[in-house]
């Protein structure tokens, strides 16, 4: 008797022990996913609510590192390129997606989502999957979004009311970003203390330029293709370093001109810039952005950023292309550091064909984070988790995603819509490889992180001998510009006779 109670005790304590084991067993996820600026008690929140959902389906948890878009190289790539455990990074063609392909910082993935990935092959369309391959090989999963973003401006309408601007949608009053001026004049007149026209930091972008986005998948845009048709109905198929054409120069000579009238932010081209505090805050009157149609942009914006209360519009000033980049425009990648790569892929999957673990990430827990109103829409609690990540735009599948009872309930449908009158680019689906011209990129990178914000957005005088256009060209030449174009010239010839 007295063995088998031992051996009962014994067999007890072995499935007592056993949850913990399998507790143990569970992988946790590190998900580095760019933000508005963490928030560790509610991010704690929602990872634990997503930890509970996701543990049966895969066998795993996520910790969440939310680093903001100024932090983002310093804190994310570095710990990319520094080999630290990373299970999934965000990435975009216009954040680094082909340096980190080229560095060999990003896991191939066909393997993986032919094994593990069939809600990705079911959900997202071809296009997308096809847009974002390198060298054939697929090296990110592109969020299910829209793939029309013409560049435009957000215009504090409130404000715009105050000094006597009747903005409306498209407003056909700004044809170009020059058309702004006498409307920042009356606003600084009545805010002297205040900036009206407001940047991210992205140089080398303007609303109405004339350049494809990320052409080429180097920093700011540095070589790039013109994206609309020409007059004649053809398209200009040139390869221009665009910091050396008279475009790019008069831009530049308008920011310049801007800068000292006190429209721009002397901060603007800091990276640590708090862009989206300053548009929370409603201390602007134009905000130049990447937009989605149908005022989406600005009703994003607004959500997770407002501190006061104002009315936004949009205006649109480019014409609808469809760009080998867009496709590009917010992805997840798989890091070559991940320690189990399936589990990454497994989690990817539910992010593109599982609504609950999809509006987890976007809005965090039902009746903590939000409150649901009808099957569409939710409403943001006080603790506010959906100010905290990237975005919708980062989150997946936007076809499984609720919306805000500020939006239309059909929005998401209106982004996947928006691209049907869109024209395709000569270049759609033309991607650079660098891997000839490595260093010379990497030389260039290094004059444009140098020279290109403070010039576009307009801190240094464009004829300065140090820091102007022309030290900026002397720069590009000198890294090895001619080598990246004729490098280009002779990769998109080879792409383009294999269309035909």
């Amino acid at each position: 008797m007295r063995k088998l109670v031992s051996l009962l005790l014994a067999l007890m304590m072995v499935i007592a022990l056993v949850p913990t084991a399998m507790a143990d067993d569970v992988y946790t996820l590190d998900i580095y996913w760019v933000g508005n600026g963490d928030n560790e008690a509610v991010r704690a929140g929602v990872e634990a609510a997503v930890n509970e959902y996701i543990e049966p389906l895969i066998g795993a948890h996520v910790s969440y590192h939310i680093i903001g878009w100024g932090d983002w190289n310093d804190k994310a790539i570095n710990a990319l390129q520094s080999g630290e455990k990373m299970d999934l990074i965000f990435t975009a063609d216009w954040e680094g997606y082909g340096i980190e392909v080229a560095g060999g910082l990003l896991q191939p993935l066909d393997d993986l989502v032919a094994e593990y990935g069939q809600g990705i092959t079911e959900t997202l369309p071809q296009t997308f999957l096809d847009g974002v391959r390198v060298n054939g090989v697929l090296y990110g999963i592109p969020t299910n979004k829209e793939l029309c973003v013409p560049e435009g401006f957000i215009v504090n309408k409130t404000a715009a009311a105050e000094i006597g601007w009747d903005v409306v949608a498209d407003d056909p009053a700004i044809k170009t970003t020059a058309d702004l001026e006498p409307y920042l004049a009356a606003y600084k007149a009545a805010h002297p203390d205040k900036y009206p026209y407001l940047m991210d930091g992205q140089a080398g972008r303007w609303a109405d330029e004339p350049w494809c986005p990320d052409w080429a998948g180097m920093a700011t845009n540095s070589v790039a293709m013109k994206m609309a048709k020409q007059e004649d109905g053809t398209f200009d198929e040139t390869v221009y370093s665009i910091f050396e054409t008279p475009e790019q120069e008069e831009h530049i000579r308008l920011m310049y001109a801007w800068g000292q009238a006190g429209y721009i932010d002397p901060d603007a081209a800091l990276t640590s810039f708090d862009y989206n505090g300053t548009f929370g805050r409603g201390d602007f009157l134009v905000f130049s952005q990447p937009l989605k149609g149908n005022g989406i942009k600005a009703a994003e914006m607004y959500a997770a950023n407002a501190t006061a209360e104002f009315e936004c519009v949009e205006i649109t000033m480019q014409p609808k292309y469809v760009v080998t980049t867009h496709a590009g425009g917010s992805m997840f990648g798989i890091p070559v550091t991940s320690k189990d790569p399936v589990k990454a892929m497994q989690y990817l999957n539910l992010m593109h064909s599982d609504a609950t673990l999809v509006n987890l990430m976007l809005f965090g827990a039902e009746g903590v984070n939000y409150t649901k109103v009808n099957d569409q829409q939710v409403e943001l609690t006080d603790q506010n988790w959906y100010g905290v990540h990237g975005g919708a735009w980062t989150v997946g599948n936007t076809k499984l995603q609720y919306v805000l009872t500020s939006e239309d309930p059909a929005k998401n449908e209106m982004l996947q819509s928006y691209a049907d009158d869109a024209i395709a680019t000569a270049s759609l689906g033309f991607r650079f490889v660098k891997d000839n011209v490595a260093d010379q990129i990497a030389a260039v990178d290094a004059v444009i992180a140098e020279y290109a914000n403070p010039l576009m957005c307009g801190q240094v005088d464009p004829d300065d001998a140090t820091l102007g256009i022309e030290a900026m060209k002397s720069a590009l030449a000198d890294a090895g510009m001619a080598d990246i174009i004729a490098e280009v010239e002779t990769q998109y010839a080879a792409w383009k006779a294999a269309q035909e």
